[in-house]
């Protein structure tokens, strides 16, 4: 399992996500403000080269 922290753009709230997935799948966000944020996260993996 890994982890990264970064800040969620989906709305103008900027909620510290901290990120845990594996094999290219979310396994859990914290620090969503709203659901906006897990879909964000999940973007985010998607875009790192797994």
């Amino acid at each position: 399992m890994e982890k990264m922290e970064i800040t969620c753009k989906a709305c103008k709230n900027g909620c510290s996500l901290e990120v845990e997935y594996e094999d290219g799948e979310v396994l859990d966000v914290t620090g969503n403000g709203c659901m906006k944020g897990m879909i964000f996260a999940q973007g985010e993996v998607n875009k790192l080269d797994i």
